[in-house]
């Protein structure tokens, strides 16, 4: 097959997240089974068409993601004049492929989900405080203006770009069963055409050669600090295992973004909720992908105490390390941990449970060293490229029976 992936992420100008990670994996895989390949992604730096890893990648520079999917559309079109490619795939995040699609409306598309924009804003939702409810209408008291209501988050799916994109696929596939539930039930999304499809996880040689038997001393968070990833929880949790484990180290390793207190960044506001325990934190900032397994090596115990979280890979990077995990049961990390057969799971929010589960793993070294082993069978098992291939072609052949049999999109204004 000649298939098209059009993503705005893709390494390494654009390797935001899990999103570029994934395109670049299952592009490799499905060119090693055969398959022509070429991806369309942006850049914050370059317009360049160049052949990498013998697949061609055409970038765009894009200053915003929102106007990627109009701006790529044009170099797509000229490529689908001389390739004529079976079948499109990409993202639902910024409807990346939309444009594209509405010039060629017989195309065959299958969209990837991976987390919807509405749900990250649903779940980085904080109820103000007091304190700021009551500066808010105070500032406008003295503008002399009436105060409104507090500005919450709020969603209207019909406005939703991304989800009537999704409508207009042949297939969608999800990596984990939660979140295809989940938007099948709130986006309304036909369930004949909800696939579940692991990420392919190529899980580094360096990964796979860490010791399982270690003994550190040290918890590790990998990703984001953000709320929707649980950083409160974790710190909440952090002064319950410290009475208990006062030797512990915690390691939070990425970037830093906004946290509940205006004008300071989540680092900033872990350090001042935790001022008595900062000897034992550590913040390295955002690291190299090829880094994580210096990290992980230096670990016993890895903690996502997401909210919600569809695939995260660091969960992967960690179980293919032989980690201890203490996982999320809020969505894809109960399917990876086999709902907590290779690993522990707690409930979202509940920094009390992310504390009990950690202080187990401390006092357990055997059991903590016993489910790293399964969960790193559970990787090379589970997400290899033989299976993950076989779903990805079935997917793509359906998506192509179905545009053939339905014909060109009809696209409403």
């Amino acid at each position: 097959m000649k298939i098209a992936f059009i993503s705005y992420e893709y390494p390494p100008d654009t390797a935001v997240g899990g999103i570029a990670t994934y395109i670049y994996q299952i592009a490799m895989l499905l060119q090693e089974r055969g398959h022509y390949i070429e991806v369309f992604a942006g850049s914050n730096y370059r317009s360049s068409t160049e052949t990498e890893n013998n697949i061609i990648v055409h970038r765009v520079l894009t200053k915003h993601n929102s106007d990627f999917s109009e701006q790529i559309a044009q170099i797509f079109s000229q490529r689908h004049h001389l390739i004529n490619f079976d079948v499109v795939e990409g993202p639902e995040i910024s409807a990346c492929a939309r444009k594209s699609v509405e010039r060629f409306p017989d195309i065959p598309l299958v969209i990837k989900l991976h987390t919807p924009s509405f749900l990250i804003g649903q779940i980085n939702d904080v109820a103000p405080s007091i304190n700021t409810k009551l500066r808010w209408y105070a500032g406008a008291l003295r503008h002399g203006k009436i105060p409104k209501p507090f500005p919450r988050w709020s969603y209207d799916l019909h406005q939703d770009i991304e989800r009537s994109h999704v409508l207009e696929a042949d297939e969608i596939t999800t990596p984990s069963q939660a979140l295809g539930d989940k938007l099948i039930e709130v986006w309304g999304l036909p369930e004949d055409k909800v696939v579940h499809i692991p990420n392919p996880y190529i899980p580094s040689q360096e990964l796979l050669n860490i010791a399982v038997e270690t003994r550190t001393n040290i918890i590790t968070f990998i990703g984001r600090l953000e709320i929707r990833k649980g950083i409160l929880e974790l710190g909440a949790a952090i002064p319950l295992i410290l009475k208990r484990y006062p030797d512990v180290r915690f390691r939070f390793i990425g970037s830093s973004l906004p946290s509940p207190k205006p004008g300071l960044d989540m680092q900033a506001y872990l350090e001042q909720k935790l001022k008595r325990y900062l000897p034992a934190l550590e913040f390295t900032g955002s690291v190299a992908l090829d880094r994580i397994p210096y990290w992980l090596a230096k670990t016993d115990i890895c903690v996502f105490p997401s909210r919600w979280e569809n695939f995260p890979n660091v969960c992967l990077e960690a179980m293919a390390a032989a980690r201890g995990v203490v996982g999320s049961s809020a969505g894809g990390m109960a399917e990876m941990l086999d709902q907590g057969k290779v690993g522990r799971l707690i409930p979202p929010e509940n920094s009390q449970k992310i504390a009990e589960a950690v202080i187990e793993l401390l006092a357990n070294p055997q059991l903590r060293m016993q489910l790293g082993r399964a969960a790193r069978d559970r990787v090379l098992s589970e997400y290899n490229l033989d299976r993950i291939g076989q779903l990805q072609e079935e997917s793509y052949e359906r998506a192509i029976r179905r545009r053939c049999s339905l014909g060109k999109r009809i696209f409403s204004n």
